[in-house]
């Protein structure tokens, strides 16, 4: 193991068979620190955020920016929102069952066979 402490932290561990195992980590990755808080976001700004991904899934920085100070957030929060949003997107997509075909679907579909098929028969080619 690696004796330069200033970039490396050990950390002692209790495997689950009793025996002590040591982990290097890098002293730059910091597991003490408190994770920053969820944002709780208004029922405007849920509003004007989903109104923008309707109109367009992705935003150029310029309207992110925009876009976040209007709404009063970070243009990193509001990445983010759109991140998670179109991640949320291809989800509910992917569980969608497939649609059967509805029962008008498919009288058309007999209608439209019929109408070829009695076409056909009356325009054969003789050979």
């Amino acid at each position: 193991m690696s004796s330069d402490s200033a970039f490396i932290r050990i950390i002692r561990i209790k495997g689950a068979n009793g025996a002590e195992k040591m982990l290097e980590i890098p002293a730059k990755l910091d597991l003490e620190r408190p994770k920053r808080p969820r944002t709780v976001f208004t029922d405007e700004q849920l509003e004007k955020l989903e109104k923008a991904f309707n109109d367009s899934g992705y935003l150029s920085g310029g309207t992110r920016a925009k876009l976040a100070e209007s709404l009063g957030l970070s243009d990193n929060q509001v990445k983010v929102w759109f991140q998670n949003r179109r991640t949320k997107q291809k989800k509910l997509e992917s569980t969608k069952e497939p649609t059967k075909p509805k029962e008008e679907d498919y009288s058309n579909f007999y209608r439209n066979y019929w109408s070829a098929a009695a076409f056909l028969s009356n325009n054969v080619v003789s050979s």
